[in-house]
């Protein structure tokens, strides 16, 4: 099998990229790193905002995954990010159209919902959350990976390629842990939610009520968008040192959701070799939250309002569902934990 990888080399490309040449398949790799050096694929410099050198790249493959993208409002300007994340992946669908190639598999993120990177307090029907929930995007990264499971539908439509968009959440190495020192500061979090359920109820109404007013004044300001990043507003305006305000900020818009990169790459795999047709919008992702940490606790103190269950949540079990991917492509976590 012929497959191309769009950002092949990236974080989430690499061992995708290492995986699909260790099973004898004829790998090729586009981005835009010019020193590259993959070992056992064909490597290319191309930009896919570059539509005519991307079509020379997919002609004659079987299948397709395309990674590139801009992964966070951090480091581009809104009208760059979306120009490239949505253009983009337009452009590979048409170029896949042009060659006849049937077969995709993209990187959408978990928050085509909304969530992370958005400016306001994202309400939600139900958990865990799935594929049905309605989406509710306000900035323009989630709005881009939204707009991207569309274009694969259309595709769909259009010409029938069949498609996986997986919604990923964090993807973690083993190394990013390591470098992180991820286990060490999810362990803090935990015995500081713990200290915090021990506190009386009134104090802890009145140390989420501040969590709250200091998340969503930083969220309206778009603190985390390129142009307050540069000038400094998410520092400037921040608590500090607020374990509290952290989990509310950060932890409480991604539902403490992760995938390590052994589990993105196997979903990948199945995606290109998977028998289905259609395209598919899909959950990838542990199968407890990365606190493992109760799961009932962590939504009686950030989503109180949220009552309702789409099926019962037992211990740490995730709170974002990933059954679709089971059914479809018999995706199950290897990884569980940190």
């Amino acid at each position: 099998m012929r497959v191309l990888i769009t950002g092949g080399a990236g974080h989430v490309g690499t061992p995708i990229s290492e995986r699909f040449a260790a099973r004898g398949w004829d790998v090729r790799v586009i981005g835009v790193d010019p020193t590259c050096d993959l070992s056992g694929v064909n490597y290319a410099q191309c930009d896919i905002l570059d539509y005519e050198a991307l079509r020379s790249h997919v002609e004659g493959c079987d299948a397709i995954v395309h990674l590139a993208a801009i992964p966070t409002t951090i480091s581009h300007p809104n009208h760059a990010l979306f120009e490239i994340n949505v253009a983009g992946t337009y452009n590979v669908f048409e170029a896949a159209e042009r060659a006849g190639v049937k077969r995709i598999a993209q990187a959408s993120s978990i928050n085509a919902l909304g969530g992370y990177w958005g400016c306001d307090d994202r309400q939600f029907e139900y958990f865990p959350l799935d594929e049905a929930h309605p989406l509710h995007t306000t900035d323009a990264y989630s709005f881009s990976k939204q707009l991207v499971e569309e274009i694969a539908a259309y595709y769909w439509r259009r010409s029938g390629i069949s498609s996986v968009s997986f919604r990923l959440p964090g993807v973690w190495s083993d190394a990013l842990i390591e470098k992180r020192n991820l286990r060490e500061n999810l362990r803090e979090k935990r015995d500081a939610l713990t200290a915090f359920q021990q506190l009386p109820k009134d104090d802890q109404r009145r140390q989420l009520a501040l969590a709250r007013e200091a998340t969503l004044k930083l969220r309206a300001r778009h603190a985390m968008e390129y142009e307050a990043v540069q000038s400094g507003d998410f520092d400037r305006y921040a608590p500090s040192q607020d374990p509290l305000f952290s989990s509310y900020f950060f932890d409480r818009y991604n539902y403490w959701t992760f995938i390590h990169t052994d589990d993105s790459t196997r979903a990948f795999e199945r995606a290109i070799s998977g028998d289905y047709v259609g395209a598919h919008p899909l959950f990838v992702n542990s199968d407890r939250n990365f606190l493992d940490y109760d799961s009932e606790a962590l939504l009686s103190i950030f989503f109180p309002d949220v009552r309702r269950r789409s099926k019962a949540i037992a211990g740490a079990n995730a709170l974002v569902s990933y059954d679709r991917a089971r059914d479809l492509l018999g995706y199950e976590p290897t990884v569980h934990a940190v």
